[in-house]
């Protein structure tokens, strides 16, 4: 596994995040307009472990939105927290009662 720690002293940019989240709408990707809206307040308090309940995150995205520092750096928003929330997050907005495996012999 290659070194990471170069993330956790990279601040995170994130001033566009709403354009980009709107640009991958544009190319299927289903974000609500509430997500866009709320983009940068969502991802300021995922990875604030004292910010409460300010933004509405977990209605937005549902209890299993994980909120902390991940870089053990409160006071700066780093790639290493972006990059540790994200993976977090991957799966748990997948809804398995709904998912229909395929069948390994179909896809030959």
């Amino acid at each position: 596994m290659p070194p990471y720690r170069f993330l956790a002293e990279k601040d995170l940019d994130y001033r566009a995040i709403e354009a980009r989240l709107i640009a991958l709408r544009k190319v299927g990707v289903p974000y609500t307009d509430a997500q866009i809206q709320n983009a940068k307040a969502d991802l300021e308090t995922q990875v604030d472990p004292f910010a409460g309940e300010k933004s509405g995150l977990k209605q937005r995205y549902g209890a299993k939105i994980s909120q902390r520092d991940f870089d053990g750096d409160p006071e700066k928003l780093t790639e290493l927290d972006a990059l540790v929330a994200y993976l977090q997050m991957l799966g748990t907005t997948v809804d398995f009662r709904t998912y229909k495996a395929e069948d390994p012999e179909n896809l030959r």
